[in-house]
Order: structure tokens, then sequence, then C-alpha cells
């Protein structure tokens, strides 16, 4: 399960599916993304700085809701000693100059690789992926999985922290989604299921 917040200052809740589509329909999130977009354009075309690109896309992501892909929290706080994780990490392939085509190179291995979500990102320079971790890594590891998958040499190892969030992105940018996945119960939630139901089987018979 994923966490969904209204923005980088609120609490997150468990992310429904209501919520996600609610939020990548959002005109106001395709008018930020839109906004970035020409922004990055006039960067390209030399009629801004980069500088001031940077300065106005960390200013206009702040309006965007965000996911936590990597895990919930028991008390709506981004903490990681609170967190729940969800089985899931995200991997960022930045400042490339063509997102798409990377993607389509990509693509073909969505099940090998467990990939659950592929979007371009905020800025249109990058993209982003979550993936199933492979059992028994943490996020670092899992990521590092990744870079040596898609044979990446230098890649953001600062989303290693189940704290970390994705900024959401209008539909247009979404390149792949697996709902079923995004939305199945985390792994530890999970556990803490089956040792209930086992505790309250033992209950039973103890009673017999």
């Amino acid at each position: 399960m994923i966490g969904y917040a209204k923005s980088v200052k609120d609490n997150v809740q468990p992310c429904t599916r209501e919520q996600l589509h609610s939020a990548i329909d959002s005109p106001r999130v395709e008018e930020v993304c839109r906004v970035i977009s020409e922004a990055l354009q006039k960067h390209q075309q030399g009629e801004m700085t980069k500088e001031e690109f940077e300065a106005l896309k960390s200013r206009m992501k702040k309006e965007l809701p965000i996911l936590t892909l990597h895990a919930t929290f028991q008390n709506g706080r981004r903490k990681n000693e609170e967190a729940i994780p969800s089985g899931l990490s995200m991997y960022d392939l930045d400042h490339i100059p063509n997102p798409l085509e990377r993607w389509e190179s990509i693509a073909p291995r969505i099940a090998e690789l467990g990939i659950v979500l592929a979007h371009i990102t905020p800025s249109g320079e990058g993209l982003r992926l979550a993936f199933r971790m492979p059992q028994g890594m943490n996020l670092a590891e899992a990521q590092a999985w990744m870079a040596q998958q898609l044979g990446d040499t230098q890649y953001d190892s600062c989303v290693k922290d189940y704290a970390r969030c994705s900024f959401v992105v209008p539909r247009a940018y979404i390149l792949y989604v697996d709902e079923n996945s995004l939305f199945a119960p985390s792994p530890a939630l999970s556990f803490r299921a089956e040792q209930s139901e086992a505790k309250n089987l033992e209950n039973i018979h103890a009673d017999d």
C-alpha cells in the first residue's frame, strides 16, 4: 500500500484508487506541470538561466500532491521510524534527453523487473520507476540492483529513504501503471494480519 498527501506539508494517508485518479486528472496538476515544461523550453533556448529554472521548478512542485511509494506511515508523518513499507522501491533516471525513448527500451522488461509504475517526472527531464523489491533486499540494495539491470553507472541514490515522496504528474505523463500491484496490501501489514489470525486460532483452540 502506498501513501498520498495533498502536498509535501500535509500528513500522509493510505492512497486509494479514487485519490490517485482524481490527482492525475486534476486541472491544477496539469497546469503546474505545463508551467514547468514551458520554463524548461525557455531554459533550453537560453531565455532562462539554470538557476532561474531550478527555482521555478522547486517552487511549482510544492503545489503538487505527493505519493509515498516506499511506505505508508503509522501517524501520517513522513518519518522513517513510523514507516510501514510497501514492498516497492523508486528508481530515478534524471536529466535524460528523451525520457519516452528511454522508457521504450525498458518497457519490454516490465515483468522481469517488477515495474508497477513508470512516469515522466514533473521537470520533463527524468523518468521515475516504481518496482517490487527483490526478496531480501532493502531500499538501497534494490535500487543498486535496478541500476545494474539497466546498465546505469550513475543514478539518484537519494531515494533510499522511506519518507521520500514522488510528486504527482498528469495522466499524460504516466507511461505504465499496474494498479493491482500498486494498491496491494503492504507486506508488513499482511505479516501482522497473519500473526493476528494465528494468535486468534491459538486462543480458540485453547478454549476448546
